[in-house]
């Protein structure tokens, strides 16, 4: 019989760890998305990946408390 469980009662690194599910990042991956973008600098760049590296992390290790989400995402919103 399968076992439903909530989204609030599991976090990703248990996603993770118990069904081996892992990252992808095909930059072929919903290219519609991708096409016709301004170009940014090389430290835009940097920058923009400091945040996702970030926030991926944590994503894997909750609790997504607000003021930690802000303080994440502040050089997302400098940028912008």
């Amino acid at each position: 019989m399968v076992q439903t469980i909530q989204a609030k009662e599991i976090t990703l690194l248990e996603l993770e760890t118990n069904l081996e599910l892992q990252l992808v990042e095909d930059e072929q991956f919903l290219r519609e998305w991708q096409d016709n973008l301004p170009e940014i600098t090389d430290s835009q760049k940097q920058q923009l990946d400091r945040v996702k590296a970030s926030y991926a992390n944590l994503l894997k290790y909750p609790p997504l408390l607000e003021n930690t989400v802000k303080m994440v995402l502040s050089p997302l919103w400098n940028l912008a």
